[in-house]
């Protein structure tokens, strides 16, 4: 089988997308600034969960410090933007390059497995955000600053736009990938790793794709990110609640499924909202109950309560 050969039903799966994303380019026309704004946030957390999913989910090696790849991509962003002067729109792809190399630093890691390689991935970003503290010429454009001013030209349609062009872009090469012998692989490391690797898989390739590839998008969507936020620090882009974010999106909706960071993403967000906006001295609160709930009553997410035995999307 080559690398992304299509199974049935791949083509439908894609109409779907496309179909979404038709309603969501319209949905503009009914909203207001305010939550246009606020679903420019949606669409990266749901990307961001996403593809934290393909190793955390698919693969089954949690990351809990994917947050550097993110921050490394808005950090990335900022510096070919404000000291160099680069358009844009070269940031971005480039901001996802240097997550995708920089991820490759991770791979020692993967000798260890379930909650040492969890902690370990911890570790390692914690270390890369009191770097980036530390290190003067990466932290601001002059010696004293402590974040990054950029440029703020465009219109918050505008990144609507983009990020949910971005999503799409996002959503549609996981479905490739977990449609392809790379997503049966990781699916054979899943269930039991030993097992595969005696099959001939090759465990330690499969997992560098995966964890790669998972750390490219959060670098595009954290080059997309600083420019939407005007303003960036290690505080709001290596903060670890991006990383717990990523975690219990794809938990609640359903981790290892391709629309369980979606569902999860979606849900929360709104949740989170609504208790922001009517119960502000009980919003954590709310927040962390709902959770829990759905963790505790439904540990295979939101989607196990409407999913076919067949799985449908969970491929």
């Amino acid at each position: 089988m080559r690398l992304f050969d299509r199974p049935p039903g791949l083509s439908g799966q894609f109409a779907w997308l496309l179909a979404a994303g038709v309603g969501l380019a319209l949905l503009p026309l009914a909203l207001d600034p305010y939550w246009t704004r606020f679903a420019v946030f949606v669409f990266i957390n749901i990307g961001l969960a996403s593809a934290w999913n393909v190793i955390g989910g698919f693969a089954g090696y949690p990351s809990f410090g994917h947050s550097v790849f993110f921050g490394l991509g808005a950090y990335t962003g900022a510096i070919l933007t404000v000291r160099y002067g680069l358009p844009f729109w070269t940031t971005l792809p480039l901001a996802g390059l240097a997550a995708g190399i920089f991820s490759l630093l991770f791979m020692p890691l993967f000798k260890q497995r379930g909650f040492y390689f969890a902690l370990s991935t911890l570790a390692a970003a914690l270390a890369v955000e009191a770097v980036v503290r530390s290190w003067t010429w990466v932290r601001g454009y002059k010696t004293s600053d402590h974040g990054w001013n950029l440029p703020n030209d465009m219109s918050v349609i505008f990144f609507y736009y983009l990020g949910l062009a971005l999503l799409l872009a996002c959503l549609a090469s996981i479905l490739l990938l977990i449609a392809s012998r790379v997503g049966m692989a990781l699916r054979a490391i899943h269930r039991d790793e030993t097992v595969a690797a005696s099959v001939g898989v090759d465990c330690a390739r499969y997992k560098t794709i995966a964890f790669a590839f998972s750390a490219v998008w959060p670098g595009v969507f954290g080059a997309m990110y600083g420019p939407f936020l005007v303003y960036i620090s290690a505080e709001t882009v290596f903060d670890m609640k991006i990383t717990l974010n990523m975690i219990v999106y794809s938990v609640f909706g359903g981790v290892g499924t391709f629309l369980g960071p979606i569902v999860g993403g979606v849900l929360l967000s709104a949740i989170d909202q609504i208790a922001w906006a009517h119960f502000l001295d009980y919003h954590s609160m709310i927040y962390g109950v709902v959770i829990v709930l759905i963790i505790t009553f439904s540990p295979g997410g939101v989607l196990s309560w409407v999913r076919k035995p067949s799985g449908g999307l969970r491929s």
